[in-house]
């Protein structure tokens, strides 16, 4: 029998707040810092809103870390997108035949 191990799965907005709060800043000072507003830091952090990639070189540049490391706080890996992951992957090998 093979055990399964669970993983945490990550939001950016858990990440940025972990980061924030690791820093012992406030939503007030990280918003002061990248010139972001409150509001839109506390939306990000709730998963209100959704974080593009303008906001997160910002933010990753205020923490210190690469913007990846606050969008993909999880790897690329998703188990979730693998169904269409194997149906382009197989377009691509008909594709590569004919051509």
């Amino acid at each position: 029998m093979t055990k399964k191990i669970s993983r945490v799965v990550l939001t950016p907005g858990q990440v940025i707040k972990e980061l924030r709060t690791k820093k012992e800043w406030t939503q007030a000072v990280l918003a002061d810092i990248t010139g972001m507003a409150v509001s839109n830091i506390s939306n990000i952090e709730s998963g209100r809103s959704r974080l593009g990639e303008d906001r997160a070189i910002l933010l990753a540049e205020a923490f210190g870390v690469r913007p990846e490391f606050i969008l993909f706080p999880n790897g690329f890996e998703r188990s979730d997108l693998e169904p269409k992951l194997r149906s382009i992957r197989q377009k691509l090998k008909i594709i590569g035949r004919a051509s």
